[in-house]
């Protein structure tokens, strides 16, 4: 049997990106890098899933978690999950032989699995802007906090995020797509039309460069609050703190547990958004004699840390957070040192 896999065909794509992409995937490149990048991707996916299912049944299973935030974190890892759970379908459809076969010949079976991902990124981004309002609501106008953020408007939110999402995004599924038997790779910039990827990212970008200003803002106030804090505990060393001193507390506490989760999102989230600027303003030079190998190699390597920003939020919950922390230690029958904190 042939060792190559589906070379791209002469065929015309309405992204410039995506000529220079396909062009690029060549056989003999095939196998100097997905192969190593399909184990990755699996591997960070399953490691994934673990963490995100515990904090969903954390969430439900315990009534001392049910708070408006605690519904935007479960929300956030119900993305995860849903991530770590689709994500190995796009993986063996682009880096795998037999996936690329499947995906040349099967229509839906690659729009299907390119809905499912741009959905859980789409909605991992608008989950950590939510995140991010929240907190942004809680510290500059603390006095109007609960009247606003209640538990049936953030269930309302969540809502109208996921339906959002998934409508925008399964669109391409029934008539807003360019798929074309005869070796298309099953990316989103090949088989969706420019227009399409213009809709997409605009508004991705926009949802971060708010989230990126949002969490600036929350973290300079933070740093504040952080001084008058240790100046009032000098100063008040014997007194008990008042009700509204521990309110506060403990919203500056949950405060940094958020600033700690977005700094994480954005950490793995930065490679891929510098490479796809990239991609998107092509050099001259690049595109006159096409994009460096290692450049494609690292975009799609960026993917994985994309993936990897799904284990590291329940390890902070777990850390930063004593319910959760305590909600994961039942589920897992483990018995809790009573001088933890």
């Amino acid at each position: 049997m042939d060792n190559t896999v589906f070379e791209p065909q002469s065929v015309t794509y309405s992204a410039s990106l995506g000529d220079t992409v396909t062009t690029a995937l060549k056989p003999k490149f095939f196998h100097s890098w997905t192969t190593g990048l399909f184990v990755c991707c699996l591997i960070v996916l399953a490691a994934g899933i673990p963490g995100n299912l515990l904090t969903i049944l954390a969430y439900f299973k315990n009534q001392q978690l049910h708070n408006p935030t605690n519904i935007l974190i479960c929300n956030q890892s119900i993305g995860d999950f849903f991530t770590c759970v689709t994500g190995p379908l796009f993986a063996i459809l682009n880096y795998t032989k037999v996936g690329q076969a499947l995906a040349s010949s099967h229509k839906y079976l690659c729009l299907v699995s390119l809905a499912l991902v741009n959905t859980v990124v789409q909605s991992s981004i608008t989950n950590i802007l939510a995140l991010s309002t929240e907190r942004f609501i809680a510290v500059y106008f603390s006095l109007r906090y609960y009247n606003w953020v209640t538990e049936t408007n953030v269930k309302r939110a969540v809502v109208a995020i996921w339906t959002v999402v998934i409508l925008i995004n399964w669109i391409p599924l029934f008539f807003w797509n360019v798929w074309m038997p005869g070796g298309m790779p099953c990316m989103p910039v090949i088989v969706l039309p420019e227009i399409f990827h213009i809709y997409f990212t605009i508004p991705s970008m926009t949802c971060l460069l708010i989230c990126a200003v949002e969490n600036m803002a929350i973290a300079f106030r933070a740093v504040r609050k952080q001084r008058s804090i240790i100046a009032v505990a000098v100063q008040n060393v014997d007194q008990q703190p008042g009700e509204a001193n521990t309110k506060s507390r403990d919203q500056f506490k949950v405060t940094k547990i958020m600033l700690l989760v977005v700094g994480c999102f954005f950490a793995a989230w930065l490679p891929w958004i510098v490479l796809v600027s990239i991609l998107y303003r092509l050099p001259p030079s690049w595109e006159k004699y096409g994009i460096p190998t290692w450049v494609l190699v690292a975009f799609d390597y960026s993917k994985v840390f994309l993936a990897a920003n799904t284990i590291a939020n329940p390890f902070i919950y777990g850390w930063k957070n004593l319910l959760f922390r305590d909600a994961y230690y039942k589920l897992l029958g483990i018995k809790r040192n009573p001088n933890e904190s």
